[in-house]
């Protein structure tokens, strides 16, 4: 599958809720190969996007293909079996396990044994629960935590855990890759380090997009960048474009008269 196929679409996205209209009508095509940045002032409807693209909300209208394939009715976990995954503004890693059993529940849609059986001691739950546990320890590697599978979650800094939780969601190879602020309650020197790490994890054939709040990060890394606002794209365009775009300095990155 090429880049050029491989992008995610949706046209006419509607999202309503007790009336109050959350998406109006987007259309949107997020490409393979780049990192797209989603961005816009607090309820402006970029989770919601994103919970529409994942399959947890079901829009009123529009549509939502990948590759061409359409994910219109999918659930989550079907969409997660095509490679459609995501992290959370909040970490959320399981405090009982260690670092590198959270990274393996990343693998669920991967493979066949379960859980279960991958704990029992079966020949072929042996073997997926090595596979995995290998799998899980190379995506740890590739972000720089080698060293900490064997932690628990409560014995790493924020910005770590925010790692882990890259990892959890890059381990099974996906196909599209939706970040949810992953800067949130990050020091300057840890998003330093999510910014080169989000660099090198990027590849032609991944589709990756981040919902953020610091704009530095965003301008930095983002081949381009969508500006959302009650609901509807207000510009979309390279960094450049849209930091001397007027419509976003007035609403979003503040103007001299604000």
């Amino acid at each position: 599958m090429n880049a050029q196929t491989s992008n995610l679409q949706g046209q006419g996205i509607s999202l309503s809720f007790g009336g109050i209209q959350v998406l109006k009508g987007l259309d949107l095509e997020f490409r393979a190969g780049e990192i797209t940045g989603l961005i816009g002032p607090n309820g402006a409807g970029k989770t919601s996007l994103f919970n529409c693209l994942t399959g947890a909300y079901r829009p009123q209208k529009g549509s939502i293909t990948y590759a061409g394939a359409p994910l219109d009715g999918l659930p989550p976990a079907a969409r997660a079996k095509r490679g459609v995954v995501r992290s959370f503004q909040t970490v959320a890693l399981c405090p009982d396990l260690t670092v590198v059993e959270n990274v393996m529940i990343g693998l669920s849609r991967n493979y066949h044994a379960g859980w279960l059986n991958a704990f029992l001691p079966l020949p072929k739950g042996r073997r997926e629960l090595a596979e995995m546990r290998s799998a899980a320890e190379g995506a740890l590697a590739e972000l720089g935590l080698a060293n900490v599978g064997d932690l628990f979650p409560e014995q790493l800094p924020p910005g770590m855990l925010r790692l882990v939780e890259i990892a959890r969601a890059i381990v099974g190879k996906p196909s599209v890759l939706l970040l949810d602020e992953p800067a949130a309650g990050l020091n300057n020197s840890e998003t330093r380090d999510l910014t080169r790490t989000l660099r090198e994890i990027a590849s032609p054939d991944l589709v990756m997009v981040v919902v953020e709040h610091d704009m530095d990060l965003v301008m930095s890394i983002c081949d381009r960048i969508y500006v959302l606002n009650f609901g509807e794209f207000v510009t979309c365009g390279r960094p450049d474009e849209v930091r001397q775009d007027p419509d976003v300095i007035r609403i979003y990155l503040g103007s001299e008269d604000d």
